[in-house]
Order: C-alpha cells, then sequence, then structure tokens
C-alpha cells in the first residue's frame, strides 16, 4: 500500500499542471481515508494467484495477509467475509493450512462474518505456510464450491499476540501536528498482560529514540514524551513484538506490527477545531454483535474526560435508554452495559455535542451508529487452556514463580480452585492459593519452590466456562525451577533513625532501621521492634517497606528523655535466617520549649521534664528521700500542691518559668496529659 500511495503522489507532482489535477487530488484524498480506516495491519496484499469468485466477490480481508512474513508462531489464522455474505455461507465455510505437501492439525471456527483456524501446536519458525478457504454455496439444482489460498512466512519469535492494529494517532504522514501530541495506537482486540510485556512501542527522531514512558488501557498504547517534541520535524512511530530491533543490527529481528510517520507544526497554536469520531465498535450495522459487548468511540484527539459520561455517550433500544458506566482512556470511550445486552435487537449508540476537547471545543453534531446482536445459540464449546506460564518444558525457572494458565474463553471463577489447578513435585501436592481474573488463573505457592526440582501443573476437568462446559481433558506442563544455594546468611542492621546516641532529637520522631536484605515482613512487628522510655514501654505500630522498618509511637515522645529502641532476633529474612543477636540504640529528645506558664500544661511534655531534671536526684526510684518518689504521674499526683515548693525551688535551682509552667499545671487540675 506504501507504494501505491508513493506512485499516487508522484504522479500527481507530474500532472500539477494539468487539467486533471482535481481528479488526482480527489483519487489522493480517497486513498488518504482509505490508510486511515484500514490502520497499519490491514494492508492486505493481493494475491496475483487469486482468481476464484471467491476472493473477488466474498472475501474483505485475510489475517496473516498474504506475503506477510515475521509472523508469530503461534498466529490465528482468519477470513473475514464482505457484509453480503450470507451466515450460512459461513457456517459452509472451513480453512485449511499447509506447510509444503503436510497439513496442520488446528480447529475452524466461526463467528459473525469471520472464519478462524487456530493451529493446535505452535508452527515452525522462518518457515513458508500456504491456507486455504473454502466454502460451497447450493442454487437449487447443484452445490457450487470456490476456494482462495493465501501464503505467509513465519518469524523467529513467538508471541501471545491474535489482534492487529487498526488505527494510529498522528495518521500517517500527517502534517502540523502538536509539539505536544502523545502518539496513540488502538489494536482489533483487548490487549493481555502476556502481550502488553512483549510490545515496544518507539518514537524516533531520524535514529535518535525520543524519550517517553507506554501506557496500556484495554486496547491502547499511548508513548508519553518525556519533553514536548520538536517543531517542523518529522517523527517515526514503530510498534512490534519480541525484542527491541537495533538499526545497525539486521540479524537482530522482531515481528513488526505498525509503522507511521508525521511532521509537527511551527510551534503550539490555539485549537480551535472540533473534534470528530474516528472509529466506533461495533461498527456501524454490524450484525450478529455479542450480547457481552462494550460498544466504544474512539476520537481524533485527547478529549475532557469530564465531558465523557453517561449523559454524552448513551446506548438505546430503541427509545429505552440502557444503564450502564462510561469510562474514558486515550481518546478511547467505553460504555459497559450494566447487564448482558438482548439476543437479537437493534442498539443506537450516541455521542452528543456536550463531548468536548481540551481546548472547549464540542463535536459539531451529534454522532449515532447502530448495530444488531447476535441471536445467542447454546454454547457446547469445550474451553481449551491457550497458553501456560512457565512454558512447558522451561528451565531455571524462579523459585519464586506463580505459575499460570490462560484460557481461550470467560470461565466460572468458582470452579477455578486448588482442586482443579495443582502444582506438584513428583507425587508431592504443592500448598497454595489460586486467583482467577479476566481468562487467566494463578497458582501462589504458600513458599518460595525448591531451588533444581522439577514441577508439573494441572489443569482438570473441573475447570468449567460460563455455560459450564469442561476442558476435555486434564492438562498437564512441566518445568524446572533454577539451581539457587541456599540463604545461610543472618542478615544485619545496616542503618538505624536517629542515630545511636543521638541528642535533641525532635519529640515527633518515627524511630526506623534498615536491614542488609529484604526481610520477611511478617517478622517485623511491634514486638520485634520495640521503643522504651527506661523501663517503660512506649505503645506504637510498625510498618515495613522495600528493606526498612520505622515505629511510630502512638503519641509524642517526652521532652528532655533517654529512649531506647531493640530489634529483637525474631526478625527473620526471607529465607528464615534470623538477626544473629538483639540490636540496640539509644537517642534523647528534645527539651520542649512552652511560653512560661501560658496554655495548656501537658504532664508528659512540661512537668516531667522538670521533675526528672530537678527533682528525682534525690526523689527517684533509688533515692526515695524522705520516702517521696516522682518517678511516674501517680507519684507526682500524690503530693499534691505539695510539688509547688519554694524551698525546694531555691535549693535544687527551678528557674522562674519552670516555676509559672508548674504553678499553672497545677491550677489546671494536674492532669495526666
Amino acid at each position: 500500500m506504501k507504494n501505491k500511495l508513493q506512485f499516487v503522489q508522484s504522479h500527481l507532482l507530474m500532472q500539477r499542471n494539468t487539467n486533471y489535477s482535481r481528479i488526482f487530488a480527489s483519487v489522493w484524498l480517497f486513498l488518504s481515508m482509505v490508510v486511515f480506516l484500514s490502520g497499519c495491519t490491514k494492508d492486505v496484499k493481493d494475491d496475483p494467484s487469486a482468481t476464484s469468485s471467491l476472493s473477488a466477490s466474498a472475501i474483505s480481508e485475510t489475517l496473516p495477509s498474504n506475503l506477510a512474513e515475521t509472523v508469530p508462531l503461534n498466529p490465528i489464522v482468519e477470513v473475514t467475509f464482505k457484509s453480503a455474505t450470507t451466515p450460512a455461507q459461513v457456517a459452509a465455510t472451513t480453512i485449511t493450512l499447509m506447510q509444503g505437501s503436510n497439513a496442520v492439525a488446528g480447529s475452524v471456527s466461526a463467528s459473525g462474518t469471520r472464519v478462524i483456524f487456530t493451529p493446535q501446536v505452535d508452527l515452525m519458525a522462518e518457515t513458508t505456510y500456504t491456507a486455504t478457504v473454502k466454502t460451497s454455496s447450493h442454487d437449487g439444482s447443484s452445490n457450487h464450491e470456490s476456494e482462495h489460498s493465501w501464503r505467509f512466512k513465519t518469524g523467529s519469535h513467538h508471541s501471545d499476540n491474535s489482534g492487529s492494529v487498526v488505527s494510529t494517532l498522528p495518521l500517517n504522514s500527517a502534517k502540523a501536528v502538536t509539539i505536544t501530541v502523545q502518539p496513540t495506537v488502538t489494536f482489533r482486540s483487548s490487549l493481555t498482560s502476556a502481550m502488553i510485556s512483549s510490545i515496544i512501542f518507539k518514537l524516533k527522531q531520524g535514529k535518535t529514540d525520543v524519550a517517553g514512558t507506554v501506557s496500556f488501557s484495554d486496547k491502547v498504547a499511548i508513548f508519553k514524551p518525556t519533553a514536548n517534541l520538536s517543531a517542523n520535524t518529522e517523527y517515526t512511530g514503530t510498534v512490534s513484538f519480541g525484542k527491541a530491533k537495533d538499526d545497525d543490527d539486521d540479524d537482530n529481528k522482531t515481528s513488526a506490527l505498525c509503522s507511521f510517520s508525521f511532521t509537527t507544526a511551527g510551534g503550539v497554536v490555539a485549537d480551535v477545531l472540533a473534534p470528530t469520531i474516528l472509529s466506533v465498535l461495533p461498527i456501524n450495522n454490524t450484525t450478529a454483535v455479542a450480547v457481552s459487548t462494550k460498544p466504544s468511540v474512539t476520537f481524533s484527539e485527547a478529549m475532557n474526560a469530564s465531558t465523557i459520561t453517561a449523559t454524552t455517550f448513551m446506548l438505546k433500544q430503541g427509545a429505552t435508554s440502557i444503564a450502564g458506566a462510561v469510562t474514558y482512556s486515550g481518546t478511547t470511550a467505553t460504555f459497559t452495559p450494566t447487564s448482558a445486552l438482548v439476543a437479537g435487537a437493534l442498539y443506537t449508540g450516541t455521542i452528543t455535542t456536550g463531548a468536548k476537547d481540551l481546548a472547549g471545543n464540542a463535536i459539531a453534531a451529534n454522532y449515532n451508529w447502530s448495530f444488531t446482536t447476535a441471536s445467542v445459540a447454546a454454547d457446547v464449546t469445550a474451553p481449551t487452556v491457550l497458553s501456560v506460564l512457565p512454558v512447558n518444558n522451561a528451565t531455571a525457572v524462579a523459585v519464586g514463580t506463580k505459575p499460570s494458565a490462560t484460557f481461550s474463553e470467560a470461565m466460572n471463577a468458582s470452579t477455578i480452585t486448588a482442586a482443579t489447578f495443582m502444582l506438584k513435585q513428583g507425587a508431592t501436592s504443592i500448598a497454595g492459593t489460586v486467583a482467577y481474573s479476566g481468562t487467566t488463573a494463578t497458582f501462589t505457592p504458600t513458599s518460595a519452590l525448591v531451588a533444581g526440582a522439577l514441577y508439573t501443573g494441572t489443569i482438570t476437568t473441573g475447570a468449567k466456562d460460563l455455560a459450564g462446559n469442561a476442558i476435555a481433558v486434564n492438562y498437564n506442563w512441566s518445568f524446572t525451577t533454577a539451581s539457587v544455594a541456599a540463604d545461610v546468611t543472618a542478615p544485619t542492621v545496616i542503618s538505624v533513625l536517629p542515630v545511636n546516641n543521638a541528642t535533641a532529637v525532635a519529640v515527633g520522631t518515627k524511630p526506623s532501621v534498615t536491614f542488609s536484605e529484604a526481610m520477611n515482613a511478617s517478622t517485623i512487628t511491634a514486638t520485634t521492634f520495640t521503643l522504651k522510655q527506661g523501663a517503660t514501654t512506649i505503645p506504637g505500630t510498625v510498618t515495613y517497606s522495600g528493606t526498612t522498618a520505622t515505629f511510630t509511637p502512638a503519641v509524642a515522645l517526652s521532652g528532655m528523655m533517654p529512649y531506647t529502641a531493640t530489634i529483637t532476633t525474631g526478625a527473620k529474612d526471607l529465607a528464615g535466617n534470623a538477626l544473629a543477636a538483639n540490636y540496640t540504640w539509644n537517642f534523647t529528645t528534645v527539651a520542649v520549649v512552652v511560653a512560661c506558664g501560658s496554655g495548656t500544661q501537658l504532664f508528659s511534655t512540661n512537668i516531667m521534664p522538670i521533675v526528672s531534671a530537678k527533682c528525682m536526684p534525690c526523689h527517684g526510684a533509688s533515692g526515695a528521700s524522705a520516702g517521696i518518689s516522682l518517678t511516674n504521674y501517680s507519684q507526682v499526683k500524690a503530693i499534691g500542691n505539695r510539688l509547688d515548693n519554694p524551698g525546694m525551688y531555691s535549693k535544687m535551682g527551678v528557674d522562674a518559668c519552670s516555676i509559672a509552667i508548674i504553678k499553672a499545671w497545677i491550677a489546671q487540675g494536674s492532669l495526666n496529659n
């Protein structure tokens, strides 16, 4: 298609002074619209060998496209018929796949106007395959059979992708693009976690990578440059699967999905253009749409999310509004019905002029499109296991791995349990928990696996889809963990805050300790991390993050007081190794400055520091002069107003400010505050 577009451009230039320039300009505009509507991967190459009536009249698209290269080893071979094709013709269609003279085993299914061939096992790398679609029709007197074939070649990679790119923003060859653009790619299908992990989305200026981050949401990938792009500059975006390709390394291959280029404008200009609707799903007038569909609309630019609501994005069946929730991400808004749609019914989606872009421009007029749901037949197809992690026969697998299995369809979550998803080492069952999300089940072992050991995962026939169909047979796969030397090294404390013997520490401090390695968080508690003032334990909570544990006192510490923090040998690392010995450190809080006698006087921060410094030298626990000990609130309260003792003030050198504080505290009721 790129060659075709280049030809048209050249032809237009040669003919610009002729009377036919307007005609060719119209052709150029038409072809540009085709590029936009078809996206990057719908560039279906013509098959010169396809001369049958089936190819010419009925087929809209084949995937992989004819003569495609670097196709994933686990592709879904697909034919999409034109809407004029009848359901009976689709149902009578089959697809075969050949590698030379050898037939590839697989299954055929039909959905709407699509017929899909799914290979039973991965294809061979860097190998040419021929796919053939056959269909038959009956004219009343005889049966007629026609067929169409096309070829593709696999790459050296493996990918879980079964979708394709349907559109990009900016469009390929777009001009005067704003320098604040965030290039966006929309895929045909929702992205799984496995697909996301293998997608490479790059933006280059010449051969220089543009710094930025990539985010994903449902079917959309967005490249967000770290800074604005340069004005009047050409950029190229690429989307691929597999490891990134070095521009100078022809042997380092990747599975290219899409490449598009655009040129920025000469700086930021005021946005006065109304946004438009680029595409909708289901597409307008589509039939046989799944009753579980979530209609979506993609705009020509980023929109003000606050204007994309259930008021501006509506779905109706006739005059009846459908209840649902509207979400917005990237440039796509999605309507999620509260319950499944009705089978065999006509629905209309509407985007109103209340939908506005970031500059406040509204769409020019309400946008409406319609689709009809399928007449749902009973689901009698057994689900299958599409993929597993670790892959079958994998070696050097991390001992902390969480095996997972992805199914061919949504499953009944109540049937995905530790009874239907099991992990064994030999004949020994591994304890763990099973979680299910989307179409993926994950087994989380209770403890790390054994190093250098062979494990077998099993999905039993107890696993069923939403219609109650069980998988046909138990599914088993195996993997071997890496040979990891046992961790027998005790963790250590590498730093503490406040540092040991620190003085003038703020009364609001939160003591913390950093370990030499990651610890078992369940062993870092208020039992193994304690704080004391003398023999009194300070109440508080303990949190753990990274390699650091933090003690947060329940109340502020007292001023001018010594404190001792301790980490006990109950603290252990992930391998179960404990500290070699209790670790202890000390610090002293700062003297609390209070306006002399003004405001509420607190026993813990105002009175006790004075008593400790001026009274306890004679009336402490070990020196209870005259039978009086003043080490805590009860003892101080017991002597009552005798704490206000002018004779002792003079003898012990109590300053006027401290005297005022004591008098004010007594006047306020001698509270334990």
